[in-house]
């Protein structure tokens, strides 16, 4: 792959005002790509394109909430307007609203789901047009499109005191299975890349609290993850290098899921 091996590719990246979107929306320039950053707050938007523009990248911000479905399609339709098309999409938005399953209220676990699951689910239709056509009209192609969907280890064996979190990030592990049965066909690849711990905003009260040292210790290499272990991952299943690749759940996670 050359230097720049995402040259002249679209991708949109959700929740990418801060932590892991933001990372990736700029490691994905770094590459080439010209990216889509969308997220909920527009100062988050504002700062990680002009990061981006800033070293000499090219990038848009739209801002949107990706459970609903009107807002992604405003998504797609930006990138289009804007740079032609969409290459890779990277579903990252979510949330968290924690509270054990005997106090957990409606509000709380529809939040986790709209945004983590249903929002994923929402991003992927809004974009089906652009991939299949470019499928139909290029049966041989190697690759038509880049699916990225970020799921947890939470989701693979279950976390206490979230289960909202747990739930929807198991349902995109399946949305991402049944994506890349569906269209495979279209050369479409869709992959999911499972975290643990990243050093996050998100994740400050598990690292800072009394169950730290819990946590870290089924961690297989005892230690958190900073942003920079992480999106390396997310960029590769965005290249040329991932083209045969498709429904797998790449576990970045330092062991844990191991643990």
């Amino acid at each position: 792959m050359s230097e720049l091996f995402l040259q002249d590719q679209v991708a949109i990246v959700t929740g990418a005002g801060n932590g892991i979107g933001k990372a990736t929306a700029i490691g994905l320039a770094k590459q080439g790509a010209k990216v889509i950053v969308n997220d909920i707050n527009e100062e988050h938007i504002a700062e990680t394109v002009q990061i981006i523009r800033s070293q000499n990248g090219e990038a848009i911000g739209v801002q949107g909430n990706v459970a609903l479905y009107e807002d992604t399609q405003r998504i797609v339709d930006a990138a289009r307007e804007t740079f032609g098309t969409v290459h890779i999409l990277v579903n990252n938005a979510g949330i968290i609203r924690p509270a054990m399953i005997h106090k957990m209220d409606d509000d709380q676990w529809n939040q986790v789901i709209d945004v983590s699951l249903k929002g994923t689910f929402n991003c992927i239709k809004a974009v089906a047009p652009i991939f299949i056509e470019r499928g139909k009209e290029n049966p041989e192609a190697l690759s038509n499109g880049k699916i990225i969907n970020v799921t947890s280890t939470a989701g693979l064996g279950g976390t206490i005191g979230q289960v909202n979190y747990s739930a929807a990030k198991a349902g995109v592990i399946g949305v991402t299975m049944s994506t890349a049965r569906e269209w495979g066909r279209y050369r479409v690849q869709s992959n999911a890349v499972a975290f643990g711990v990243v050093e996050t905003d998100m994740t400050e009260t598990i690292r800072s609290d009394k169950f730290a040292d819990t946590y870290k210790n089924k961690i297989v290499l005892n230690r958190f993850a900073a942003v920079d272990d992480v999106v390396p991952g997310i960029v590769f299943l965005a290249s040329s290098g991932s083209n045969y690749i498709t429904g797998h759940v790449l576990n970045i996670s330092g062991g844990s899921h191991i643990g």
